[in-house]
C-alpha cells in the first residue's frame, strides 16, 4: 500500500527537480546575458576612446551607457538577474515543501507501523 503523503512528496520532488533544470539554464542565460553586456561596454570604450583620447572617467561610463545597445543590453542582463533571483526562492520554497512532506511521511509510516503492530487495521 502506498501512502498518500508519500505519493505528494514524489510528485513534489518532480516539481522540484524540473525547477532545478530550469534554474541552470536561467544561470547560463544570465551569464551570457552578463558577457555580453560587459564585451558591449568593453567595445564602446574602445570606441569612446579612438574617438577622443581625452576622455576618461564619469564621461567615458556616460558614453558608454548612452549607447542604444549597451541599454538594450542591460535591461536584458537585469530581466535575466530577477528571473534568476526569482527561481532561487522558488527552488527555497520547494525546499521547505520537501522538509515538511517527509516530516508527514515519517508521521504516516510511523502510525501505519503503530496500527499494524497493534492488530486495529
Amino acid at each position: 500500500m502506498s501512502l498518500e503523503s508519500q505519493q505528494r512528496l514524489n510528485k513534489h520532488l518532480m516539481r522540484w527537480d524540473a525547477e532545478i533544470r530550469a534554474f541552470d539554464q536561467h544561470l547560463s542565460e544570465y551569464g551570457s546575458r552578463k558577457a555580453d553586456l560587459e564585451h558591449r561596454r568593453a567595445v564602446m570604450r574602445t570606441h569612446a576612446r579612438v574617438t577622443d583620447p581625452k576622455i576618461t572617467g564619469t564621461k567615458l561610463d556616460d558614453a558608454v551607457e548612452a549607447d542604444p545597445e549597451v541599454y538594450r543590453l542591460h535591461a536584458n542582463y537585469r530581466a535575466s538577474e530577477a528571473n534568476t533571483e526569482a527561481t532561487r526562492a522558488r527552488l527555497r520554497w520547494f525546499q521547505a515543501v520537501a522538509e515538511a512532506l517527509r516530516s508527514e511521511v515519517a508521521t504516516e509510516r510511523a502510525a501505519a507501523q503503530l496500527y499494524a503492530g497493534s492488530g486495529n487495521t
